[in-house]
């Protein structure tokens, strides 16, 4: 039987195949990122709930009832009422350092951004065609695909607001109309500072850290990913038929037939030999640690504070 002669695309197409098989395989950086995200989820109902609570000690419902009942008779005179989702905290400790009183603030958004949507939404977004890894592929040289992809992404989350979309489609209104509810003031979060003690100022700063990890394991995975198809594709590019990237994939655990070709440096050593280059892709490190990573969450006195 003849041998299959690889060229450009049908490498292309086998490194598809490795790439989604590393993607979906329980990686601890892919472990993290998923965590990340769970962790994420359990809080930010019982933090929002959190949230509201210190307002409304602030802003009592009365206060808000009022100042809509003024509105309604004086119009804009009668003061100001807007839905918002993004709060300013803040509290006062003593600086270790020279003993003089300090005041700290965090800026609380539970609004949907950007980047943080890229990471919630990868699966959606690649079930779409479209890329969420766009911001790290590109960031460095914001490429003509860069801006093309950042468009696409921002109009199937709904953040195109120049376009119309039927409501109920929109990824981003959805989200932000879940987490508004009245304060008094301007639409400009960093006019209102919520006074709060050490203790929830501490809890409310660790679901802020919560938001960043879903969008830091993210890129972490994407830089795993990165690494592992940099190797593939440097070994593909030396195999001359398919029977060799067969062999590679065999070692790897991957299924691979033919039918996937008919769609649409000092790793130079190792990477020639499809058995040293399966070795190289090899994880050393235990994937089965989600105990640990789970503990990072689950700390008695955030619990406690936000119950």
């Amino acid at each position: 039987m003849k041998k299959i002669t690889l060229n450009a695309e049908k490498r292309n197409s086998i490194a598809n195949v490795i790439e989604t098989h590393f993607r979906n395989a329980n990686s601890k950086a892919r472990i993290n990122w998923l965590l990340a995200k769970n962790a994420f989820n359990d809080h930010k109902e019982k933090m929002h709930s959190l949230a509201y609570k210190v307002v409304r000690q602030h802003q009592p419902q009365e206060d808000i009832d009022t100042i809509k009942s003024m509105i309604s008779k004086y119009g804009d005179n009668g003061g100001q009422i807007y839905n918002d989702k993004c709060f300013y905290f803040e509290t006062n400790y003593i600086d270790e350092e020279d003993g003089k009183p300090r005041t700290k603030d965090i800026h609380l958004d539970f609004g949907l951004r950007y980047d943080f949507a890229l990471s919630y939404f990868d699966d959606e977004l690649r079930e779409q065609g479209l890329d969420p890894d766009n911001e790290y592929k590109y960031k460095a040289t914001k490429n003509p695909h860069y801006h093309s992809m950042y468009d696409k992404n921002r109009k199937y989350l709904g953040m195109h607001h120049n376009e119309q979309i039927r409501k109920g489609e929109n990824i981003e209104d959805n989200w932000n109309d879940k987490y508004k509810f009245e304060v008094i003031g301007s639409q400009y979060c960093g006019s209102r500072h919520f006074k709060v003690d050490n203790e929830t100022f501490e809890v409310l700063n660790q679901f802020k850290i919560m938001q960043e990890k879903v969008v830091s394991t993210h890129e972490q995975f994407y830089d795993y990913i990165k690494s592992k198809m940099e190797k593939v594709r440097l070994g593909l590019k030396s195999y001359k038929y398919f029977d060799e990237a067969k062999e590679l994939c065999d070692k790897l655990g991957i299924a691979l037939n033919e039918s996937v070709l008919n769609t649409d440096s000092s790793l130079a050593l190792s990477i020639y030999n499809p058995s040293a280059l399966a070795s190289l892709l090899s994880d050393n490190e235990a994937e089965d640690n989600k105990a640990d990573i789970i503990a990072q969450f689950k700390s008695g006195k955030l619990n406690q504070a936000i119950n």
